[in-house]
Formats: structure tokens, sequence, C-alpha cells
């Protein structure tokens, strides 16, 4: 019985992959040779260039942001409330959903989103609001 060979652990940065990415586009390297000039995947290279993002970068079946762009969001929630201007649950839907529609989504948020992103950061939580 073969065993199966163990998976190659590559340690490459996201500015080498830039680098491989600008090596192909604007020096007329091949792929191949830029991968392997800069040390990273060729067919992740070729995946980029073809317009696929990073890994961490993809959307979860099941989010509706980037990992990236709920970051963005609960850093901009954050400042907010830290400027005295916390926004409401309505006012980060509506930021949400404005966000959605440039990307060209028309579907609608669920109406636990809000309370499901709150609850997936850590530094972020419902205040009652005072009138």
């Amino acid at each position: 019985m073969k065993m199966p060979r163990p998976r190659l652990q590559w340690k490459y940065t996201e500015d080498d992959m830039a680098e491989a990415i600008l090596d192909v586009t604007d020096n007329g390297f091949s792929p191949p040779q830029a991968a392997h000039r800069r040390g990273v995947p060729r067919r992740t290279l070729i995946d980029r260039l073809h317009g696929r993002g990073a890994v961490k970068e993809q959307i979860h079946p099941h989010r509706r942001l980037s990992k990236s762009q709920e970051d963005r969001l609960a850093f901009w929630i954050l400042r907010q409330e830290s400027l005295g201007y916390a926004p409401s649950h309505s006012q980060i839907r509506a930021c949400v959903m404005g966000l959605l529609r440039q990307q060209g989504e028309h579907l609608d948020l669920g109406r636990d989103w809000v309370n499901k992103f709150i609850n997936r950061h850590a530094d972020l939580k419902t205040k009652m609001g005072r009138r």
C-alpha cells in the first residue's frame, strides 16, 4: 500500500503574491516563472490572475460580507461609539444594505443579521440608548 505524500507547506506573504502578479502583468514573466521567482504556489498565482481572492478574504457561504468587510464595519461602529455617535441597529443595517447594493446584491439582510454580527465580534455589544 502506498503512503500518501505529505502536502507541501508554502511560506509566502501577500506581498510576495502581489510581486508575482506584477511580474506576470507588468514584467512579462510567465506564471510558472513568476511563481518560482517569488516562491509562491503556481496554481494560487494563476487563480489570483483570474480574479479569485485570497482564501481569508473570501466570503463564507452563509455570510454576506467578507472577513475584512466585517472587521472594518466593527471598527467603524467602535469609532462612532467612541465619538459619542453609536449607530443603532437600523443604521448598521442600512449601512450594510448600501454596501451590498454597491456590490450588486439586492437581497435583504435576515431579521437577526445585526444581532448575529454583534455576537461574532466580541468587542461589540448592544447598549440601551437614552432619550
